[in-house]
């Protein structure tokens, strides 16, 4: 999808285009009024092969398309928080030498099983907030 600045730049193109008209593969002259329109869009998104179909997706406030957010699972939740809390065990080895091992060992374990829960927290924190904003921009547009 071309930035703002990329679309102002085309139409600035059009807009000081000198030429009346332009020479098809026929030879024929034709009007660049004719070529060029607005109904670009739908030719683009065919020749992108989505082949009309329309897909509602939600936006933000600035119009951007929202990725959709997955529900919670805690299969997820333990994948993440197991490497977040393995990184805090390692970091927990290697940087306080001053305690023994076995608490040192003892902290990371704890900050890795914290993570879990709060991963699948975090996970159904987001989820609920796409749930209510697709609600309601679908409220909005009914």
């Amino acid at each position: 999808m071309p930035t703002r600045k990329q679309r102002r730049r085309r139409s600035k193109d059009f807009r000081h285009d000198v030429r009346v008209f332009e020479v098809d593969a026929e030879g024929n002259e034709v009007p660049i009024a004719e070529l060029r329109t607005r109904d670009d869009k739908p030719k683009a998104a065919a020749a992108k092969g989505t082949k009309g179909k329309q897909t509602k997706q939600a936006r933000d406030k600035r119009g951007r398309v929202v990725r959709p957010v997955p529900p919670p699972s805690w299969e997820r939740a333990f994948k993440r928080g197991g490497a977040m809390g393995g990184l805090m065990l390692v970091a927990f080895l290697f940087l306080f030498k001053n305690a023994t091992l076995e608490l040192r060992i003892a902290w990371g374990v704890f900050y890795a099983l914290a993570f879990i829960p709060l991963t699948y927290w975090i996970d159904r924190t987001t989820h609920r907030t796409y749930v209510r904003r697709v609600a309601k921009q679908a409220e909005k547009k009914s």
